[in-house]
């Protein structure tokens, strides 16, 4: 008995172990982004807040059921990264040993635990319910409950046409299963809307295989009865929000949404060419394919039976996949947003992989059929074609994987945005993030110096930016700006054009998902700041380096992040001038070597503080603060280097010192690795 069992529960246990090692796997590898951060943001507010925004769908789209979770959950463990993303991957976990005995109930015999063994494996190791499992959203949770009821509506309908049939069981079992069934649903509405997409396929299932059956139906109605009561309180916001975006054409783009959400559930943000991503694509749906169509062997009966099984089971997990997305598509009739994300539909997942287990087990169940009725019983017949069957869905799973945790598949890179300007901004600098919804990941991971704004939501034709930008600028030296999702809140990038037609130019950088630009509104002073190192380098024509600053002296020749693929020293010069100037100037930084050789330019900008207010302009004892970033050759050996400044005049010929020397030596860098 004991050996019986454990024969039973060794691979859906092994294979639990693994997605569960998977889903720890890199689990801060990437920075929370904006939604993950609106988790947060919901779950640190009181109870009755998270129910008001959750039943109105206004402030935020999603019902509260998973804000409420994680308001509890982080009651006890924090809120921090691993913390909030945690109940994910356990939920995401939980889903593999569901769809295991999810295949086994519906298909049953030896076979049918072939397919649910490989099914809970692509379960397991499928990106996109990786990606979603490591994620602080309500995913994971709408595609378990999703899966879960449609267990109990399994065992509901096949206990109640059962007890039918004078079949065992107790009589009050049926009851306790469409109860199980109604509070899935229920929860699944709840968590995400288009966890309910799945009821239309279980009323579909019903429809073409019990048609007749009052047994089914009735029981099956008036769960759904009980289920559309309890979401009542719900259903206004819904159908308001639904038609806020105004109709759009179910006919246009369907093929590319279509190829849209297979190759997502197939690769998802894995970097492989667009030949590669065709390939496992295909073979994931040639398998699905076998898996619907064809006829199965009749080793996929019950050994056992007296227990009966789904009628016509494939035909339920064909609905199951199909029916959320053909639903949304009529959808877009009210809202043209109702393909909104690609993860809105990962309750159809499970039953893909299903299919695509089926198949496989199917097709190299057909070919030891084959091989055997032949006689001879060839080697790649009977063994190696077979053993294929297997392993190309999972050869095709495990290669996108590691592309989830690539530089090519960033999230939004909020926490390195913060620690870049926790180590660059300085007390007196202001830091504005635009628009000012998306100053919540911000606000999560920031810790460092500056005042920080969020000041517009979204910028028009007709929006005052003159009046707050005015202000900013002239109460701090240096204002950061961070954007994010300007494509919604200001696509013609006005708020940064107006710094740029004012202010010179101190850094940019674009972190995946973001655009961080500084400027420079004290560009203009009398004295030289209290943090430069003093310099005192005279070039001819009067024109004087006084100061300094640097504010990290190890740096990377490479960076995949900020500004791939050359890592960036920054430089902050100050200049003065005892006399009037009469020509132009450039200055240059370079890194350079021992023997003199070059390993980092200065970038050019045209917006740099000697373009914008150019030397003949200056009078004598003003201080002008100018900056440049150094661009390493990303293949610089470590080791320290020399930055030094140099000047051009207007016709690009190299200004010597008083003394001659071409070039002013500031300070040694470390190149690191």
């Amino acid at each position: 008995m004991i050996l019986s069992s454990l024969r039973r529960i060794w691979q859906p246990l092994a294979l639990t172990l693994l997605g569960f090692a998977v889903r720890l796997h890199n689990l801060t590898y990437h920075s929370l982004w904006f939604d993950e951060a609106m988790s947060v943001h919901w779950a640190r507010s009181s109870v009755p807040r998270i129910l008001e925004v959750g039943f109105n769908l206004a402030e935020d789209r999603l019902p509260p059921l998973y804000y409420l979770s994680l308001h509890y959950w982080r009651l006890a463990a924090g809120d921090g990264e691993v913390a909030v993303r945690l109940p994910s991957v356990l939920l995401g976990t939980l889903l593999i040993p569901l769809v295991y005995r999810l295949t086994v109930d519906l298909l049953g015999g030896s076979n049918g635990r072939k397919v649910a063994a490989l099914a809970a494996a692509l379960t397991a190791l499928n990106p996109f319910l990786v990606w979603y499992s490591q994620e602080a959203r309500m995913y994971a949770q709408a595609v378990l409950l999703g899966s879960m009821g449609t267990w109990f509506f399994l065992q509901a309908t096949t206990t109640t046409l059962n007890a039918k049939r004078g079949r065992g069981g107790k009589r009050y079992t049926p009851l306790l299963y469409w109860l199980g069934y109604g509070l899935c649903a229920v929860a699944g509405l709840y968590t995400h809307l288009y966890t309910g997409l799945l009821l239309a396929a279980h009323a579909l299932y019903l429809l073409l295989t019990q048609r007749w059956s009052r047994r089914a139906w009735v029981p099956f109605a008036l769960t759904l009865l009980g289920v559309a009561f309890l979401f009542a309180p719900l259903a206004l916001a819904t159908w308001r929000a639904s038609g806020e975006a105004g109709p759009g054409d179910p006919l246009t783009g369907f093929w590319a949404r279509a190829w849209w959400l297979l190759s997502a559930f197939t690769v998802w943000n894995a970097p492989l060419s667009s030949s590669l991503t065709s390939i496992a694509a295909g073979v994931m749906v040639g398998f699905a394919l076998v898996g619907v169509l064809m006829p199965r062997p009749p080793m996929f009966m019950r050994s056992d039976s007296s227990q009966r099984r789904p009628a016509r089971p494939m035909l339920l997990v064909t609905l199951l996949l199909l029916t959320p997305p053909a639903t949304a598509t009529l959808m877009l009739l009210r809202n043209q947003v109702a393909f909104f994300g690609e993860r809105y539909f990962i309750v159809s997942i499970p039953w893909l992989l299903i299919a695509v287990a089926a198949g496989a087990v199917n097709l190299a169940t057909r070919l030891r059929v084959i091989a055997t009725s032949s006689g001879h019983q060839p080697f790649v017949t009977r063994y190696l074609l077979p053993a294929a069957c297997y392993l190309l869905p999972i050869t095709f799973t495990l290669i996108p994987l590691p592309g989830q945790w690539s530089p090519a598949a960033r999230k939004e890179a909020w926490r390195e945005t913060a620690g870049y300007l926790a180590a660059h901004a300085r007390p007196e600098d202001a830091i504005l993030i635009h628009p000012d919804w998306t100053r919540y990941p911000l606000q999560y991971y920031f810790r460092g110096p500056g005042q920080t704004y969020a000041t517009f939501g979204s910028v028009e034709d007709g929006t005052d930016l003159e009046g707050p930008l005015t202000v900013i600028s002239g109460a701090h030296p240096v204002v950061w700006l961070v954007e994010s999702h300007t494509e919604l809140a200001d696509p013609e990038h006005q708020a940064n054009a107006w710094f740029a037609a004012r202010y010179p130019a101190v850094t940019e950088l674009f972190p995946p998902g973001l655009a961080v630009r500084a400027y420079a509104p004290g560009y203009i002073s009398n004295h030289l700041p209290e943090q430069a190192t003093p310099v005192n380098a005279l070039f001819e024509g009067e024109l004087k380096l006084v100061g300094y600053t640097i504010p990290q002296t190890d740096v990377r020749a490479s960076d995949d992040l900020f500004h791939p693929p050359s890592g960036w020293a920054h430089v902050t010069l100050y200049w003065s001038t005892g006399s009037a100037l009469t020509q132009s100037y450039t200055p240059f930084v370079h890194l350079i070597d021992d023997l003199g050789q070059v390993w980092g330019v200065s970038l050019e900008r045209d917006n740099d503080a000697f373009d914008s207010f150019p030397a003949p302009s200056w009078q004598p004892a003003q201080v002008i603060r100018s900056d440049l970033d150094v661009n390493l050759n990303p293949i610089t050996p470590p080791g320290q280097y020399t930055l030094v400044v140099g000047v051009r005049d207007a016709t690009g010929t190299q200004v010597p010192q008083a003394d001659g020397t071409l070039q002013v030596p500031l300070t040694t860098i470390e190149v690191v690795r």
